[in-house]
């Protein structure tokens, strides 16, 4: 679990330094960048685990799936929601993800287009909304925009008891405490179908909680403990990872040093909008973090 370390403040100002006089050093780009990119894999990948409760082998990447889904799980930051599928491009989506874009890009509820910040909400279509209204209007609607296509959903109904019972009573993941044969979610309890071992599901999940997890992995045979993992964490877990999604994404896209120098630079400005999230990419103090975007800025 060798995670990328942050990058260096000293690395940042000298580029700078020099993209202010109109030198674009390659190599400093190249170590910058990449240097950057690999932090903003590592945030994304662990944000991932968070939201989907499928942890990578540290050895060979597979994906290991929890015995705890984290959306249903308040002591991982679950939020009770179900994951459905947007019908216009079949990406797999959380109500809330719908809600998050709108906040990050707010578009038009009539043309979908890019909405124009200024003291208003402004669209090219003639539309416009307070920042206030705007934000009310998303919290109450039943359809909004997909963050992939930007074609409307409809909000999912409520996730039925019923219904989640029963996906529960055919997972086959469930192993019994005591002799860890197949067991099943039935009527509240966890049963076990070989020695008959039963316990009340709420505590059966407690103790999960509460134990520490062994996961193995099912292509190379490595076996690591779950809090180990987590607490490796640490220093990359945030609850806003899109600034560093997007970065990944872009950097991909870049070929000359000009388009290099300015994602590194949409990223920086991001986090100097969003001061408590600079600590995660660069090495050093929130106040001398804060003081150094603060000199880029000028």
């Amino acid at each position: 679990m060798n995670w990328s370390p942050r990058i260096k403040p000293i690395q940042i100002r000298r580029l700078y330094r020099y993209a202010r006089i109109g030198i674009y050093d390659e190599m400093l780009l190249h170590d910058v960048g990449w240097e950057l990119f690999a932090r903003c894999s590592d945030i994304a990948t662990v944000a991932d685990v968070y939201r989907e409760g499928r942890v990578p082998c540290p050895l060979c990447n597979t994906k290991i799936t929890r015995k705890i889904d984290p959306l249903f799980s308040s002591g991982e930051g679950g939020t009770r929601e179900d994951w459905f599928h947007c019908p216009h491009c079949v990406e797999r989506l959380l109500w809330r993800d719908c809600r998050l874009n709108l906040r990050e890009t707010p578009r038009c509820f009539s043309c979908y287009g890019i909405l124009k910040i200024t003291d208003v909400l402004q669209c090219s279509c003639g539309k416009s909304w307070k920042q206030q209204a705007y934000n009310q209007s998303v919290r109450t609607r039943v359809r909004l925009p997909c963050p992939h296509c930007h074609n409307l959903v409809r909000r999912p109904p409520a996730p039925e008891q019923s219904r989640r019972a029963n996906i529960r009573q055919t997972n086959p993941e469930l192993q019994c405490p005591k002799c860890q044969a197949a067991a099943v979610h039935i009527s509240g309890n966890i049963e076990c179908t070989s020695c008959g071992y039963k316990r009340k599901w709420r505590d059966y999940r407690k103790s999960l909680k509460k134990k520490d997890e062994k996961l193995e992995c099912s292509s190379c045979g490595y076996s690591f403990k779950w809090q180990a993992w987590r607490k490796s964490t640490s220093s990359l877990r945030t609850g806003n990872p899109k600034p560093a999604r997007d970065f990944v994404k872009n950097w991909l896209r870049c070929y000359t040093p000009q388009q290099r120098m300015i994602q590194i630079d949409t990223l920086l400005q991001t986090l100097h909008g969003r001061g408590p999230l600079a600590p995660l990419f660069i090495d050093s103090g929130e106040k001398k973090i804060r003081q150094m975007l603060d000199d880029l800025a000028t």
